[in-house]
């Protein structure tokens, strides 16, 4: 019977170690570039074919589920009056995108164009065009 009792506890033991070994680790060993980084943002390259002026503005972190922070260079006023005081990107879920400056006014209201540009339809003699630069 002892010894009966001891082959048991020997296997139990053997178990238990043998189970602690092939555990899962708790983290994923696996690194992955799959999942953007959060400061990556769009950028874009705002022209005005009348005066001939272009500049840099970057779309940056979402701060509401249509709404996403938007910085224009102080360039931009070349571009478009009070384009360099532009803060905020939203997008109005029927095809237009509003630029708003820090008060939440409208500067410019644009719709998705040909290929990868938002061209401008508000004010209506705004010949502004947002093209992809990323």
């Amino acid at each position: 019977m002892k010894t009966l009792t001891i082959a048991a506890l020997a296997a139990v033991v053997s178990l238990g170690l043998w189970a602690a070994r092939d555990r899962a680790p708790d983290v994923d060993p696996m690194v992955s570039g799959s999942i953007p980084s959060p400061s990556a943002g769009h950028s874009y390259t705002i022209t005005n074919a009348v005066a001939k002026t272009a500049c840099l503005a970057e779309r940056g972190a979402a701060i509401s589920g249509r709404s996403t922070r938007f910085t224009a260079g102080p360039d931009c006023d070349a571009v478009w009056p009070g384009l360099a005081g532009a803060r905020t990107w939203t997008q109005n879920g029927d095809g237009t995108v509003d630029v708003l400056d820090a008060r939440g006014e409208p500067l410019l209201t644009v719709v998705d164009g040909d290929g990868l540009a938002y061209e401008a339809v508000e004010p209506a003699d705004a010949m502004v065009t947002f093209i992809a630069a990323d």
